[in-house]
């Protein structure tokens, strides 16, 4: 049976080997993009995932992965990795730093079956151009640049910084936009700043570290949101979930992936991003 640390040996050398041609490709100002009017496609997507796909097949050839840019490779290992090759495409080719490579290994994938009931084990984010590393195993911690973190903060709601999220369909559905936009409202009355996130695994790296205050999620994509929960949990972080219509439940059990998602790194912080969920998600 595979163990967690050649997992982990091989995730850190997928996201270091993907994030070196990143760091490369964003200097050189040399890639091929597609802007539309909520997302972006960029060649060093596609560079950057066939360099971490590579790392991970010669490791691990059995292994099932799902990949941002390719899709689903069918395997039949006992577990399944979740490829993001640049988490922040519309930061790296605006010329903005705060961009990733991330992996996150899942058990209990079954062939053909969806990722988002799957349980992280693993997950790692490198951040290329500061050479940042986060490795947060299930059962253990979560590691930053080698050294054990702890998601404690000492702010208040008022001098609060909190990250707010969302998936990537919301933007085009008038009422989950409209949903959003009164999440953010509610976050600026409450809060110092809201920084919106573009880079989702970058944040729950500060968040991890404390450096951050607290997040809030609404219908986030999967290949962040699996990461983020482990990142939440082997933290410290204060975190609670609920489904609504879409995962069936709304009971706020941090067990259950849903509609929204809420961290904070103290009690204060995270009942008032709570408030915030019951007041525009829940009501």
């Amino acid at each position: 049976m595979t163990s967690v640390h050649e997992l982990e040996r091989t995730a850190i050398e997928a996201c270091t080997v993907g994030g070196a041609y990143l760091r490369d490709a964003y200097r050189a100002e040399d890639t091929d993009v597609d802007a539309g009017a909520h997302d972006v496609k960029s060649s060093a997507d596609t560079g950057a995932e066939r360099r971490i796909l590579e790392a991970i097949r010669a490791a691990f050839p059995d292994h099932a992965i799902v990949a941002e840019e390719s899709g689903r490779h069918e395997g039949t290992g006992e577990y399944t990795w979740l490829v993001d090759p640049l988490d922040g495409t519309n930061n790296f080719e605006s010329g903005l730093p705060s961009f990733a490579t991330a992996v996150t290994v899942l058990e209990g994938v079954e062939s053909g079956s969806s990722t988002s009931d799957a349980e992280p084990v693993l997950g790692v984010v490198y951040v290329p151009l500061l050479d940042d590393l986060y490795v947060a195993t299930r059962g253990g911690d979560v590691r930053y640049n080698g050294q054990p973190v702890d998601a404690h903060s000492d702010a208040s709601p008022e001098t609060a910084t909190v990250v707010s999220v969302i998936g990537h369909d919301v933007k085009r559905r008038p009422e989950q936009a409209a949903v959003s936009a009164s999440i953010n409202r509610a976050l600026e009355d409450r809060c110092k700043r809201r920084l919106e996130s573009w880079s989702p695994t970058v944040h729950w790296g500060l968040l991890a570290r404390g450096r951050l205050d607290g997040i809030v999620c609404y219908r986030p994509d999967a290949e962040e949101q699996l990461l983020g929960e482990l990142f939440a949990a082997e933290s410290g972080l204060l975190a609670a979930s609920g489904g609504g219509d879409r995962a069936g439940c709304d009971d706020g059990n941090s067990e259950d992936r849903g509609e929204w998602f809420v961290a904070a790194g103290n009690e204060p912080v995270f009942d008032a991003l709570r408030e915030v969920v019951d007041e525009t998600v829940r009501r």
